[in-house]
């Protein structure tokens, strides 16, 4: 979590960033990728989250995913073993299960690209 934790302040939890795709590896796992982008637009990182064991989630179609309000960020929290992923801003599991958008997994890895 103290990883996670960090990524999330290095990135002000991701406010107005762009979700720009969640792609399924199987039936129990899916990568996020979140962009952060400078003034003019263009992308400066990519951070890419994979969830395993996804237990419970709520998932928008991709072409959608560039009209989601970011101004609130994302949250990730952990919770009794799992973690949850959701879009505004937020520390309880409650918060996750009530998002437009989330994915409650075991297991997450976090890849940063520049």
């Amino acid at each position: 979590m103290e990883q996670i934790n960090s990524l999330l302040e290095k990135y002000n939890h991701f406010k107005d960033a762009q979700i720009r795709s969640i792609q399924p590896l199987s039936d129990s796992s899916k990568v996020v990728t979140i962009v952060v982008q400078d003034d003019d637009g263009e992308d400066i990182n990519t951070v890419k989250i994979e969830f395993n064991n996804i237990t419970d989630s709520k998932i928008l179609d991709n072409s959608v995913l560039s009209f989601m309000d970011m101004g609130f960020g994302i949250s990730i929290v952990k919770e009794h073993d799992l973690y949850g992923f959701a879009l505004g801003k937020g520390t309880a599991m409650l918060h996750v299960q009530n998002a437009p958008l989330y994915i409650i997994a075991s297991d997450i890895a976090i890849e940063e690209e520049k």
